[in-house]
């Protein structure tokens, strides 16, 4: 009887070992430049809390903000390599995989959020996010947004001209660079965590950025201006390792898709919504709000398509986007 119940106990343990090696948990640290405090943090939060309750904790989504992980670039590769890792990033660091999704961080691209999603849902988008799974990459949603870039100086700026000999932070991708010396400033590319000590070392002189960023950032501690361009509407992407994607089951998949894009289409229109709110703080910190020549801008920013092949692209793609 004894030897009865020590097989009963090893058999119950064995279904019991057998029924745990089903019910894997998958790990998905999300990776952000972002501040605890920015508003597209609460984009991802809300995310993350709709998968994790979805997938009844199958997958368990954490959020890094303020770069707590490492570098961008770093938690990129680090995702290709099949790690659990999503990161927040842009078109202009998915064209070191990609060329030409880099358009979408171009000067002047598009005008707004409305805009850029009639790009996304084109056929020419799709072949782009289908070039980087290949590269190793799976683009979660691709519609968080985080407003309209300005240049931020302690100086007024109206036109291209005044920013002759401005060097300005700007993120080390083609797009960014090119349109930003196209516009008439020096690009300088770090971090954006380093800008505010690089500002008040006088390092650099300007940097552009979007109001949330600016705002989270505390910026108008360290630049007295806005200089109101608004030459990059902002769309971010949430990617992650194709590895680590495929081996999930296909509902937990959906479930990651739809909860990504849903929030991040709810998210961007709070952010919308939040401009004007925004930028009183900006004020109410001292900043000054400068009314730029824009067209002189977009004449000025046609420059940077011309450098980088993207002229005809540009045209093709608003011609296919109904723009």
């Amino acid at each position: 009887m004894k030897k009865f119940f020590a097989v009963l106990i090893a058999l119950v343990m064995s279904f019991t070992i057998c029924a745990a090696g089903f019910a894997e948990t998958f790990e998905l640290r999300i990776s952000t430049t972002q501040t605890e405090t920015s508003m597209i943090y609460a984009g991802l939060k809300a995310a993350a809390d709709e998968i994790n309750e979805k997938t009844k904790g199958g997958v368990k989504v954490t959020i890094y903000p303020s770069s707590q992980l490492g570098g961008e670039e770093d938690m990129i590769d680090q995702a290709i390599a099949g790690i659990g890792i999503a990161v927040l990033s842009d078109a202009g660091r998915m064209s070191n995989y990609v060329k030409d999704i880099g358009i979408f961080n171009m000067a002047y691209f598009v005008d707004n959020y409305d805009a850029g999603l009639k790009v996304i849902n084109t056929a020419t988008f799709k072949k782009w996010t289908d070039e980087l799974v290949n590269q190793g990459l799976r683009i979660l949603c691709f519609n968080y947004y985080d407003g309209a870039r300005s240049f931020m100086q302690n100086k007024e700026v109206k036109t291209p001209e005044d920013l002759k000999g401005v060097v300005t932070r700007t993120p080390s991708a083609a797009p960014y660079n090119a349109s930003i010396k196209a516009m008439g400033a020096t690009p300088y590319n770090i971090a954006w965590s380093e800008v505010y000590n690089a500002m008040q070392t006088k390092m650099i002189d300007a940097c552009e950025v979007q109001y949330t960023s600016a705002v989270s950032s505390h910026i108008y501690e360290v630049c007295k201006y806005v200089a109101k361009t608004e030459h990059i509407n902002l769309f971010n992407c949430l990617v992650c390792g194709e590895a680590w994607f495929s081996k999930l089951p296909d509902e937990y998949k959906t479930i990651i898709l739809e909860a990504c894009y849903n929030n991040g289409v709810t998210n961007a229109r709070e952010i919308e919504a939040a401009q004007a709110d925004l930028e009183k703080v900006l004020v109410d910190h001292g900043m000054t709000i400068t009314k730029v020549d824009k067209d002189a801008f977009k004449k000025a920013a046609a420059s940077a398509y011309e450098e980088l092949g993207w002229t005809k692209l540009r045209e093709d793609i608003y011609k296919e986007a109904g723009l």
